[in-house]
């Protein structure tokens, strides 16, 4: 199917749009571009949490159809998937993304995602349309080792930077990458946090006793970390701190929700370091949630994030955390768990034998920390300010 079939076949989808519809206080229009495919508690909280009297939102994915397009569109979204990942499609992906903002008469157009930024800034500049950016990064492309890459992404990143008229950090030291190192206006720059609904955390407590047992759980004690199996996640600094923990006489299982290009290479390091048969690859799991609600310990080596996801799950979960001082981290874990410095195994092998060994305490402090983490991340709270950022961004932009 041709890309101009493909979307008119999803426009068919959507409900009709009658002069009834196109009043002089109609609420704004907002295409959110992002290229995910899976469904996304982000984006399903930021719709269901938004007044459709306020917002309308029009999501656009280039991604194929799947989950997370039937999943938004029983939210009441017009979502299109444009099936336009490659590169070489890119100009497709521009030419159908215009169309839609043409079609739907959007007001702003709000990207995530390096790619779909690049895109969607140019497509609404061209058209005349307001755009927001959401920076799901931090200081990442700072640490490309080629450096004609690594200055061409940085221009580019620029080029959005200037091209966006706001930007949404999710993060206190994304915010700080954006002003102090990138030379973004502070008043160009809000900083909200990914929305959280205190539902999503309400695990079966019979879904957590099956995964227990299908796992092999509570012989030991069990840590869990959720991350992609790639170098940036610095699990080689876990499986060193903990190789040097198993000498000294701890018992424990580790298990690893996530896959990645690392996996082989991490499998081999757990059996020249003798951890072979406490490590547990488990690779993609839809009961991640449930896994970390059985973990004792949730650790995240991390090298760099923005706003790590698995760090709000263990803290809303009430999980002890042992994690890495990068991006986001304080503004979830805060005095509630334990922060070492990244890549330090020494620092990392205390902080786990700390937590381990005073578990009862971990699991109080890390209450209290779910407590003021759902109020911080509040879903309805979080939709709010993105309205009003979407406001602002219509309130500085030239009538027509």
């Amino acid at each position: 199917m041709t890309a101009g079939a493909r979307l008119s076949a999803f426009a068919k989808r959507q409900p009709e749009v009658g002069a009834e519809a196109v009043e002089k206080a109609r609420p704004l229009t907002v295409m959110q571009l992002t290229a995910l495919g899976r469904p996304n508690y982000y984006l399903n909280n930021i719709v269901d949490y938004t007044s459709p009297n306020e917002v309308q939102y029009v999501v656009v994915t280039m991604t194929a159809e799947s989950d997370f397009s039937s999943e938004l569109r029983r939210r009441g979204a017009v979502v299109y998937s444009l099936d336009c990942l490659q590169r070489r499609q890119y100009p497709t992906a521009v030419r159908l993304v215009k169309q839609i903002i043409h079609d739907h008469d959007v007001d702003i157009v709000h990207t995530h995602m390096f790619e779909p930024t690049l895109l969607g800034v140019s497509a609404a500049k061209w058209l005349g349309k307001g755009t927001v950016i959401t920076r799901h990064h931090s200081d990442a492309i700072y640490r490309i080792e080629n450096a004609a890459k690594r200055a061409g992404y940085i221009a580019l990143e620029h080029y959005c930077n200037r091209l966006a008229d706001h930007i949404i950090a999710p993060s206190k030291a994304v915010l700080g990458v954006l002003v102090e190192r990138q030379g973004v206006a502070r008043f160009k720059v809000s900083l909200i946090p990914y929305p959280q609904d205190a539902r999503r955390f309400e695990v079966p407590q019979e879904q957590v006793s099956c995964v227990r047992e299908e796992l092999g759980m509570r012989r030991r004690t069990d840590l869990v970390c959720v991350s992609r199996l790639h170098p940036e996640k610095g699990h080689r600094y876990l499986f060193q701190a903990l190789a040097a923990l198993k000498r000294d006489g701890m018992e424990f299982s580790l298990y690893l929700v996530g896959e990645g290009a690392l996996r082989d290479s991490l499998q081999w390091m757990a059996r020249e370091l003798d951890i072979a048969d406490n490590v547990h690859f488990l690779g993609w799991r839809d009961d991640a949630l449930a896994i970390v609600a059985a973990a004792d310990v949730v650790v995240h080596p991390s090298l760099q994030e923005a706003l790590p996801s698995a760090i709000i799950e263990a803290m809303a979960l009430q999980k002890p955390i042992v994690a890495t001082d990068v991006s986001g981290i304080r503004d979830i874990v805060d005095q509630y768990g334990s922060i070492v410095p990244p890549a330090d195994v020494a620092a990392f092998k205390a902080a786990l034998r700390r937590a381990v060994g005073n578990l009862d305490a971990a699991r109080s402090l890390a209450a209290r920390g779910r407590a003021r983490l759902l109020q911080y991340m509040d879903a309805s709270r979080v939709a709010r300010e993105y309205v009003q950022c979407y406001r602002k961004v219509m309130g500085s932009r030239p009538q027509a």
